[in-house]
């Protein structure tokens, strides 16, 4: 987590340093950024010792430019620092080479916040977690409740609600994926059933409807055993003497839930939402299985991409930790406040 913040906040900047004079033990008298345009005054030709014993003639420039604080300043710079197209003849060159040091920066994140990707991968990333975390919550918690009132047949219900669980999520984008192309399931029902002769684009850049639904129903369905899970967990801690003192009393089985179920399952409410909404900041595979990542994109996408080294990826740690740093960030926010709306008559009372 540190080592990402410091990425994101911290950059290694090359600066040259001028020399007195043509030589390399030489004192320094300036310093250039890399990349400075330079204006060439002069010139020696000098001879430099290999390793064999050998030697080869080497060139320094004197040159003249502006320097970190916009201060005119020169000195004498070795060729391998300066790019010039000819090391007889040019007046003017570049710097291309220097001393790497850390600074303290913003601009990675000035970048981040500027790419023209980050506003519709924050919009996206925080609608799908609206939309899918009540669905999960409303699923898993009746899913629970039918196998904690263990009827007939609700083994067989927990053997098929866990079967997500073993399934990766670039998996269950790839299954949801094959129901929603045009020759998926959806079109090859409709088209058996005679509703439709030409088959129904679900997966395209105009259908922002659907992308959204498909990526929808493929987090649903691969992780709400999950919170599913959790949620049993915490009915097995529930007496049964509760539960049938509300029924002596005449309470309806909504609130039972209500009044007696849901109060003593907070805690377990509280690790499923901090855990799941964890979870739904870093939904990645299941976006790029469905959608491919450019036509609908998210945060974890994003940060992949910016880290990314082919030729998809702008090969760039820096904005890529401040991505992760910021999905970080978010989550942290998020849990702290789930820690203080969700809690037990206890804590509140501390």
């Amino acid at each position: 987590m540190v080592n990402s913040l410091t990425l994101a906040l911290r950059d290694d900047v090359l600066y040259l340093d001028l020399h007195r004079d043509p030589d390399a033990e030489a004192g320094t008298v300036a310093t250039l950024a890399m990349q400075t345009e330079v204006e060439i005054l002069d010139r020696v030709r000098t001879e430099e010792l290999l390793p064999n014993g050998r030697t080869r003639p080497i060139f320094w420039f004197r040159v003249q430019a502006q320097d970190v604080n916009d201060a005119t300043v020169e000195g004498w710079v070795n060729q391998r620092d300066l790019f010039v197209e000819s090391r007889t003849e040019s007046t003017q060159g570049r710097i291309v080479n220097g001393t790497p040091i850390e600074e303290w920066t913003l601009t990675h994140i000035e970048r981040m916040v500027n790419d023209f990707r980050f506003g519709d991968a924050l919009f996206n990333t925080l609608l799908l977690i609206i939309i899918i975390l009540p669905v999960q919550f409303v699923l898993a918690i009746t899913m629970a409740l039918i196998l904690h009132s263990q009827i007939k047949g609700s083994t067989l219900f927990l053997y098929i609600y866990t079967i997500p669980l073993g399934i990766s999520d670039l998996a269950a984008g790839l299954v949801w994926y094959a129901f929603f192309t045009q020759r998926g399931f959806i079109n090859s029902g409709l088209n058996h059933l005679g509703l439709q002769d030409n088959p129904y684009v679900f997966i395209s850049a105009e259908n922002y409807g659907w992308l959204l639904t498909a990526i929808v129903l493929a987090e649903v369905w691969r992780a709400t055993s999950i919170v599913m899970v959790i949620v049993v967990s915490g009915l097995q801690s529930i007496p049964r003497e509760y539960i049938e003192a509300g029924e002596v009393f005449g309470a309806s089985l909504w609130q039972r839930i209500w009044h007696v179920i849901l109060p003593i399952l907070r805690p377990s409410l509280q690790v499923a939402l901090i855990l799941r909404t964890i979870l739904a900041f870093q939904v990645f595979a299941v976006v790029v299985a469905i959608t491919g990542g450019d036509v609908f994109t998210v945060l974890a996408n994003e940060t992949y991409r910016w880290y990314d080294q082919g030729d998809a990826g702008f090969n760039n740690p820096n904005v890529a930790a401040a991505y992760a740093g910021f999905i970080m960030i978010i989550s942290l926010g998020i849990s702290l406040f789930y820690l203080r709306a969700v809690r037990t008559q206890e804590e509140a009372n501390r």
